[in-house]
């Protein structure tokens, strides 16, 4: 009996299997690498826009001065703007535990730039404008 041997045909075709599997995960683990990374931009994201509007709330009811009370100002420059710190939880504290930073640039006595950053990236800006309403003929 002459019988032919097919496990060279087995051997082939388990190969192939075997390298589209592993094609299948990497694309997998590029995917949830990626998601994971829009997840983490997303967060930060997110966390700078509720930064900045705290900052500009603050600064449309209490104005600069209201920002030097309610929040940790370490740094001002001579032009009068300065810089606030924030942790990774969006609560006022120190430069040493700052996760975020905010940058305020006061164009006018009443409108003001802010800059949050993070890691020395800019994240999020947003301008302020203050309306005061004059009492008059009370």
């Amino acid at each position: 009996m002459n019988r032919k041997s097919n496990s060279k045909v087995f051997l082939m075709e388990m190969i192939g299997v075997s390298f589209f599997l592993i094609l299948c995960a990497g694309i997998c683990v590029q995917t949830f690498a990626k998601a994971n990374s829009y997840s983490l931009h997303a967060w930060n994201l997110n966390r700078a826009v509720f930064i900045a509007q705290s900052t500009a709330e603050v600064f449309k009811i209490e104005g600069k001065q209201g920002l030097k009370e309610r929040f940790t100002v370490e740094e001002e420059t001579e032009a009068g703007n300065f810089t606030l710190f924030f942790d990774k939880s969006g609560n006022p504290c120190g430069r040493k535990q700052a996760d975020f930073y905010v940058e305020t640039d006061f164009l006018e006595n009443k409108e003001m730039a802010v800059v949050v950053n993070r890691s020395g990236k800019q994240l999020y800006t947003l301008s302020v404008k203050r309306h005061e309403e004059s009492i008059q003929g009370r």
